[in-house]
Formats: structure tokens, sequence, C-alpha cells
């Protein structure tokens, strides 16, 4: 009605954005749809491949991959 719509990104808690969801919780996806920029911010929201959901940011998808044991160029 009017209002300002900040899109996804403001839908996004502190939470989600710490956690990287390695299973879209709307749609079951395994798929992720990266940021195009050639230098992106690790705070950049990555959303599902299929349905556009967010699913974490590219910092804690950085994250989850340590945790895993992979290791990443510097």
């Amino acid at each position: 009605m009017g209002g300002f719509d900040m899109g996804v990104e403001a839908h996004v808690t502190l939470m989600d954005r710490q956690t990287f969801k390695l299973v879209c919780e709307q749609c079951g996806s395994l798929t992720v749809a990266l940021p195009i920029e050639a230098q992106p911010d690790p705070c950049s929201i990555l959303k599902c491949g299929r349905c556009g959901s967010p699913r974490g940011t590219l910092q804690s998808l950085r994250d989850t991959s340590i945790q895993a044991g992979i290791r990443h160029p510097v």
C-alpha cells in the first residue's frame, strides 16, 4: 500500500545470513544461483537456483565449506 518494498534481502534474518541452507526450505532444491559480479561482496545473498528463495550469504556458504574441510585458494 504505497510502502517501500526492500525485496527478498529485507526478509533474511541475521540467523539466516549466518547459516547457509544446503537444501532449499521452500522447494527442496540443491541448486544455488551465484552472483555474477567479478568480485562479489561476502554479504551477497545467495538464492535458490529453482525458486529464488534466499539460502544465505556468500560468506555463510564459504564458512560451511570450510567446516566441511574444503580448502580455498587465498
